[in-house]
């Protein structure tokens, strides 16, 4: 038995919202003023020495929400900064705004340092409870076009992962997102994937998940 996902399935709060009418996801140029900026990219920094690596080349077959996709960079938990911030009544009321959705933190959030050449995230769609992503970009060296940034497979929302993966990276929005920039991403839903860094290549971001009110994992079993 598998899993497959279609989109009337959906609940009408995320399929009527402003955020599924635009592809699954929102670009913020300036979610947040640049002393708050600071304080979250100093947190980051401090963070890294409890980081912790992981190079996984085996992904599981999870065609829904999760698993374990492929991937190499490093992740530290997020701290008080980063929760103080994103889960600050009136930057929720914001990005409520925004979507068009209710919006609620589940817990604290993570940062991601993409550092090494070949530094990936594989297709995936994130775990139950994770159904908005907010990603805020707090460093980038050397960017280059296609290189190191979010694919979002906005197409593919009511599909399988293999399906998604068979139509290739040329299927995908590229979203990059430079140092300052955010994005929301209904992560939980819409397959997506970080590309791999280049030689000289170097990314920090922050991860906040929110829980939309009542929605749960849109996979339905098939045979």
């Amino acid at each position: 038995m598998s899993s497959v996902f279609c989109v009337s399935q959906l609940p009408e709060e995320i399929t009527r919202s402003r955020i599924f009418a635009h592809g699954g996801f929102l670009l913020f140029p300036d979610l947040l003023p640049p002393g708050v900026l600071n304080e979250l990219e100093a947190e980051a920094g401090r963070a890294r020495s409890e980081g912790l690596r992981t190079v996984w080349a085996a992904p599981d077959a999870a065609e829904d929400r999760g698993g374990n996709p492929d991937r190499a960079f490093t992740t530290a938990q997020g701290g008080e900064v980063q929760w103080g911030i994103f889960s600050a009544p009136t930057l929720v009321a914001r990005l409520t705004a925004a979507c068009g959705l209710e919006l609620s933190p589940p817990g604290g959030g993570s940062y991601s340092y993409y550092e090494e050449p070949g530094d990936f995230l594989g297709l995936h769609r994130d775990i139950v409870r994770c159904d908005l992503t907010v990603i805020c970009c707090l460093r980038a060296v050397g960017a280059e076009p296609g290189a190191g940034g979010l694919l979002v497979y906005s197409g593919h929302i009511n599909a399988p992962l293999a399906v998604a993966r068979a139509a290739g990276k040329t299927a995908a929005m590229p979203t990059p997102i430079g140092r300052g920039e955010s994005i929301a991403l209904l992560g939980g839903f819409v397959p997506h994937e970080v590309t791999p860094l280049l030689v000289g290549q170097e990314r920090i971001v922050s991860i906040m998940c929110y829980e939309i009110p009542n929605v749960q994992s849109m996979a339905r079993p098939t045979e």
